[in-house]
């Protein structure tokens, strides 16, 4: 399976550390929203068309496994990809690499659900929803 790469490149800078010299965790929480962003740019309309339906897709969890210390003028790569797509949820996989090498800062796992905007309840993943969603995934992965 080829996974829709960000080609996200970020370098550690100073504010990015803490008190022991390397990344501070809550950082690594922005530096995976902004490789989401990136990733979601590369479709461009693509909330566009989640909310023509009549859905939003918030995030529900987060779960960040840490692996590696990052420390100041490291650069990073981020993958995205979507790794499931269930009945009233999925999950966004993404990847921390030191560039350059196969060594993992982190991985994540990225929690969404699907909500119905009249309602703001839960609501399945069907029908025009999931064919947005899935022309995403089909596209990472053609």
């Amino acid at each position: 399976m080829q996974e829709r790469i960000t080609n996200k490149e970020l370098r550690v800078r100073g504010y990015h550390l803490d008190q022991f010299g390397h990344v501070n965790n809550i950082r690594y929480a922005e530096f995976l929203e902004e490789a989401r962003c990136d990733f979601f740019d590369q479709f461009p309309g693509f909330f566009t068309r989640v909310q023509d339906t009549g859905h939003f897709l918030p995030l529900t969890e987060i779960h960040i496994f840490y692996r590696k210390a990052a420390v100041l003028d490291d650069v990073l790569d981020i993958r995205t990809r979507f790794s499931e797509v269930g009945e009233t949820s999925g999950t966004i996989h993404q990847t921390i690499t030191l560039k350059g090498t196969d060594r993992v800062i982190l991985e994540a796992d990225v929690t969404f659900m699907a909500v119905d905007l009249k309602t703001g309840r839960r609501t399945s993943i069907e029908g025009a929803l999931r064919a947005v969603i899935t022309s995403v995934i089909d596209e990472c992965t053609g």
